[in-house]
């Protein structure tokens, strides 16, 4: 990447691009083959003479040889603190690792040259991929870190393994309850097995100690240059819980070191008091940092089997999953409270009950404090039927589906769900036939932070193993192309200043190494960045 220092990031670029398949993020556009980008903005789109009509001395002019150009791409929900940081962490996916014994074999390697006493994290397991068809446990990982607490996350986050020695350090044993929220796997015999779910994983983690503010911002910075490389110009963090996290985007931006365009959701119970007392509210900051949307979780994950769901899952006919608060009419007081504040609301509700309360919420907020263009957020939005499509609209939501979960856990949904209830998950197709303004996203780390990934996944419904899945959801390059780029800048009202080519946006743009209309969706996927451009500066140059 080159380098982002802070007089780069306070100058704005001046660049002409000629000569290309452009893109612009809108449906149906004129054909363009050019777009000029001056002191930043973006001035003209159209043919290889209007653009160079901008030209002048020391303008770069790149000729594009008919590669796609088009806005920087907007990842509307990830984790960039936690994307960075897993570099530190050991690889527990799949691939590289086809069974437990693998997984056990790197955290064995890590805790080789780690100091005893010191944590040893690892992250992104799928027992649904493994040979084993299972999650590791306390036995598989006492059997090589005894003197290093251990906890191996699974991709999704929701749900963790410690070691004897973790489970100790959190007061986890045999006689320790359930925690609101959370559950701890036990054995026959009622000891626990090191699978912790939810609230009970939080009991694990919060034992790990805190980043600092510096580490924070290295990490950022780590996720950053990776987003860049995929021509990701906008992220949304989806969770900012405490003081240090805050400030490390503080800092960053005022040393002109932030790497992309961020929307922070701030988390509820945490952050909300605070920001209304201070009389903050959705919207405040700039171009480059922004408060965005009021956020809480509401349920879990499918793989874990935690996600809340209207039926039972696979196999389980006493397993609906779990609420994180099972106070219902607080959480949804959660809501109407940031609502009446200001707020845009967001949560996290992946299972049919989640999404059906979480829209119930917003009904009676909207009910006591009318709002015409609230834009309410659902975050991953995942398994949803006709009847809650229809509510969505109804309500004027706002679905962040997360565009390659299918691609990367279709076996665990299968498993834990069966075809038929997954008809509408991560539907795009559903949601542009109705109207419904459906914004790109990953979740990362929980999958790859990959965009043309994403753009694959929406346009093809394959997933990584190449089987089809509701292939009815399928759309096209244009319609997936929006959904990464002026649907994420809706999501977060910023669709008048980014998310396409148009006079008086931001210059920010992604060149791909092809003509992506050229190319066979299924093979998207593998389409390198040339080149990403923020404020008409070139950020990444492969």
């Amino acid at each position: 990447m080159q380098d982002w220092n802070h007089d780069r990031a306070k100058a704005l670029g001046d660049i002409i691009f000629i000569n290309g398949h452009v893109l612009t993020g809108e449906l149906n556009a004129p054909p363009a083959s050019a777009v000029a980008i001056r002191l930043g903005k973006v001035v003209a789109v159209g043919g290889d003479d209007e653009a160079r009509a901008w030209a002048g001395h020391g303008v770069e002019v790149v000729d594009l040889n008919g590669r796609t150009i088009a806005p920087g791409m907007n990842d509307a929900h990830c984790h960039p603190f936690y994307t960075g940081a897993a570099k530190h962490n050991v690889d527990a996916g799949s691939p590289p690792n086809r069974n437990v014994a693998d997984i056990v074999a790197r955290v064995a390697e890590r805790a080789r040259e780690t100091p005893a006493g010191i944590w040893v994290q690892a992250r992104g397991y799928d027992q649904a991929r493994l040979d084993d068809q299972r999650h590791p446990t306390r036995h598989d990982l006492d059997s090589v870190s005894s003197d290093n607490p251990v906890v191996v996350v699974r991709a999704c986050g929701h749900i963790g393994v410690a070691n004897s020695r973790a489970l100790a350090l959190a007061g986890i044993d045999r006689n320790t309850a359930d925690p609101p929220g959370g559950t701890i796997d036990r054995d026959e015999h009622g000891e626990p097995t090191g699978v912790v779910r939810e609230a009970a994983l939080q009991m694990i983690q919060e034992q790990i100690p805190a980043p600092t503010t510096e580490q924070i911002k290295e990490y950022l910075l780590l996720a950053g240059a990776d987003y860049l490389s995929k021509g990701v110009t906008n992220w949304a963090e989806a969770g900012v819980h405490t003081p240090e996290h805050m400030r490390a985007y503080i800092e960053l931006q005022q040393e002109g070191r932030l790497p992309l365009r961020t929307y922070l959701m701030m988390m509820i119970d945490e952050t909300l008091d605070h920001l209304i007392s201070l009389g903050i509210k959705t919207g405040f900051g700039d171009e480059w940092l922004r408060i965005g949307p009021a956020k809480f979780f509401i349920d879990g994950s499918i793989g874990g089997r935690t996600a809340r769901m209207s039926q039972p899952y696979v196999g389980e006919e006493s397993n609906l999953g779990l609420w994180m608060d099972d106070d219902l009419d607080a959480v949804k007081q959660r809501f109407i409270k940031a609502h009446k504040a200001g707020f845009q609301c967001c949560a996290h509700a992946i299972g049919d009950a989640a999404i059906s309360l979480l829209l119930d919420a917003y009904e009676e907020a909207l009910a006591e404090a009318p709002r015409a263009d609230h834009r309410h957020r659902i975050e991953h939005c995942s398994i949803i039927d006709y009847d809650l499509v229809q509510r969505i609209k109804h309500v004027g939501a706002v679905p962040i589906p997360g565009t390659t979960f299918l691609y990367a856990f279709k076996d665990a949904y299968l498993q834990n769900l069966g075809r038929d209830r997954i008809r509408y998950a991560y539907g795009m197709n559903t949601f542009y036939e109705h109207g419904i303004v459906a914004a790109a996203s990953t979740d990362a780390p929980v999958v790859d932070i990959s965009a043309v990934l994403g753009l694959q996944t929406m346009m093809t419904r394959r997933t990584a193993d190449g089987e089809l899945v509701w292939p009815e959801e399928s759309i096209s390059l244009e319609e997936a192309v929006r959904a990464y780029t002026w649907n994420g800048a809706y999501a977060s009202f910023e669709e008048d200043i980014k998310g396409s080519f148009a006079p008086g946006k931001v210059g920010d743009a992604v060149v791909f190494e092809t003509d992506l209309s050229k190319v066979d969706p299924g093979a998207v996927g593998g389409v390198q960045v040339d080149m990403t451009v923020a404020d008409g500066r070139v950020v990444y140059s492969r």
